[in-house]
């Protein structure tokens, strides 16, 4: 399986690395290689919800904390490979789009 980001995930990726915080970037792909490598695995199964439009996305906690903030990763399977629409604080809202 391969890992695929949105713009918004990417994004803060691209942030994290401009901030030079490689202790949360290293964490968060640690998590990310269990997602490519054990993805019907109980970590990366931790916690399911369900998108308005009733899909199922799966939230793995990050295991270091950023400015106090618990950070987690949305994901799901897109067929042979995992898509990854979210990464950031677990006190995120969904859009009412």
């Amino acid at each position: 399986m391969s890992a695929w980001f949105s713009p918004d995930a990417e994004r803060v990726l691209d942030e994290l690395e401009k901030e030079e915080r490689y202790d949360l970037l290293d964490s968060i792909w640690d998590v990310v290689d269990i997602l490519e490598q054990h993805p019907d695995s109980a970590v990366a199964r931790r916690r399911s919800l369900r998108t308005l439009r009733g899909h199922t996305v799966w939230l793995v906690p990050i295991p270091i904390r950023y400015d106090d903030d618990r950070w987690v990763i949305l994901w799901q399977p897109q067929g042979d490979d995992v898509l990854i629409p979210y990464v950031g604080p677990d006190d995120f809202r969904p859009r009412n789009t």
